[in-house]
């Protein structure tokens, strides 16, 4: 691993994985599976003057193979003509796909604001019996390249390179003079930071709801009730709606994962941080469409259920939430075990110590 910066990531988008590696050093990276060379999409050429590259596979080929290989090759001197290259180095990964069908275990972290080391405390409560992590957004503010390198090795770290990672965007995420480069770094669809996911018997949706409060805000260099700033994220849910219309959740095991929940984007109705309910409420037309009834989210710096029907909501729902972040006194995540119809619910806290437990029945 001489050539890694940190372990590589393997991000779940669509039905297929896309695995994230930082080098130490320029150069070529790709991606060996079964005997084949997977590659960086980029219409035939290789990109050879970046340390960070991105490579989708399918998941059938990695969850059969159960290993990859990474290689590198140094850039020494890229020219027109009799490029000079280092010759390969070779690092290999085990994976772990999500085989069984039962008693599958999840691990939500959301609000890490840059408290990487109890983060990655709090995630080890699984150990290895983990199958799948959420990372659920505001993972922090991003002003530098650096700062990517820090969320990347911070999934790295967590995963091993092992197990996979769902990844979705905060609305911290979208802050900073470098937040408009996000999907240079994590899995979007041409530039779309909401998709379809598949993993294993695991179906569903991730949704993005931007930032918290309107695009006119002073916040954002807006100017309030005539120009946006940094932000049109109206215009980017309007987008989101129209293609949920024809997203498909399936699988056994089916919910929705957002940063900011739709159905309770405050605590207090009708302040600034109550916006869009319009289209929200659209939202909730396509979610109960697919047959969903569980959402998992972050963003309120608490852990919490908030049913279905809650009058706490600022819009109705019919499907439950889980807010599975606390981010105050100490830190707490969600580790969830999907079990027949249940998911068993548990907020543990950076010493892995359990401090409140619920299950959820009947919903998948």
């Amino acid at each position: 691993m001489s050539f890694l910066r940190c372990n590589p990531s393997v991000f779940v988008i669509d039905n297929e994985y896309e695995i994230a590696v930082w080098t130490k050093e320029n150069g070529m990276v790709w991606i060996t599976v079964d005997g084949y060379d997977y590659y960086a999409e980029n219409s035939g050429v290789l990109a050879s003057e970046v340390a960070f590259t991105r490579v989708r596979i399918p998941q059938n080929v990695l969850n059969n193979a159960k290993k990859y290989e990474i290689v590198y090759r140094k850039s020494i001197d890229r020219k027109a003509y009799f490029s000079e290259f280092a010759p390969p180095e070779r690092a290999e990964f085990d994976f772990k796909p999500i085989e069984k069908q039962d008693n599958i275990n999840i691990y939500h972290v959301a609000d890490v604001h840059y408290q990487f080391e109890k983060a990655v405390k709090m995630c080890g409560y699984f150990g290895e019996q983990t199958d799948l992590f959420i990372v659920n957004g505001d993972i922090g503010e991003v002003e530098t390249e650096e700062n990517y390198f820090e969320v990347v090795k911070f999934t790295g770290d967590i995963s091993q390179g092992k197990i996979p990672v769902l990844f979705v965007r905060g609305n911290h995420d979208t802050r900073g003079r470098l937040a408009e480069l996000f999907t240079d770094y994590f899995p979007s669809n041409d530039k779309k930071t909401y998709f379809e996911f598949s993993v294993g018997p695991i179906g569903g949706v991730a949704l993005d709801c931007g930032e918290d409060k309107r695009d006119d805000g002073v916040e954002y260099g807006g100017i309030v009730g005539e120009i946006i700033g940094t932000n049109n994220f109206h215009r980017f849910r309007l987008k989101e709606t129209e293609w949920l219309k024809t997203a498909k959740a399936e699988g056994k095991y089916k919910f929705a994962v957002t940063h900011i929940c739709p159905s309770q984007t405050t605590y207090d109705k009708g302040n600034v941080f109550d916006i869009e309910r319009d289209i929200y409420s659209k939202w909730n037309e396509h979610i109960d469409r697919l047959g969903i009834k569980l959402m998992i989210c972050g963003h309120m710096h608490d852990a919490y259920l908030l049913p279905a029907g809650d009058e706490r909501s600022t819009i109705a729902h019919n499907y439950d939430v889980v807010f599975g972040s606390r981010h105050r006194d100490t830190m707490w995540g969600c580790a969830m075990t999907l079990s027949g119809k249940d998911a068993i619910v548990r907020f543990t806290d950076e010493e892995n110590e359990v401090q409140e437990s619920f299950t959820l029945k009947e919903i998948f």
